[in-house]
């Protein structure tokens, strides 16, 4: 497996596997279209913000993406797994990427709103839940928000 910068022209790969992967856990279409402009990603978001894409060969298996918000902080806008791949380490490899990435361009920590779903993943990987937001598309809808502090030692 390759994790290399996203490019522009990977944007609608990524939002379809970003649709792919969040009606793995067996979201309704009512849900799905609610939050499809959530999970639409542009080429500009690949060119302005930090995205790295997790390849074999020329099939993409999972991407993330970060936001920079003040200070050294980040926010976890995405990361995402190919349902088919689910299980099989690439969420965890994407995770070490980020931290190590994060360890290079100095950022203390990053915030994570994750989906229900994604709360034990984030957890194992040291993570610790903070609170929890509203959605961005699902009036009533809580989201857990996780801190990861980024340890300053090489990873």
């Amino acid at each position: 497996m390759n994790i290399q910068s996203a490019q522009a022209h990977h944007a609608l790969a990524l939002s379809d596997l970003a649709m792919r992967s969040k009606a793995h856990w067996g979201y309704d279409q009512t849900f799905l279209q609610q939050v499809k402009d959530e999970l639409t990603y542009h080429p500009e978001d690949c060119l302005n913000h930090p995205t790295f894409v997790a390849t074999e060969g020329d099939q993409l298996l999972g991407f993330y993406q970060l936001i920079r918000l003040v200070d050294q902080r980040y926010e976890l806008e995405a990361m995402f797994v190919e349902p088919a791949h689910m299980g099989q380490g690439i969420g965890r490899q994407l995770f070490q990427h980020l931290a190590r990435l994060c360890v290079t361009l100095g950022v203390s920590e990053v915030v994570i709103q994750a989906d229900p779903y994604a709360e034990g993943f984030y957890l194992n990987e040291g993570c610790v839940r903070v609170g929890s937001r509203p959605s961005g598309s699902i009036p009533g809808r809580e989201l857990p928000v996780l801190l990861f502090k980024v340890p300053s030692a090489n990873i």
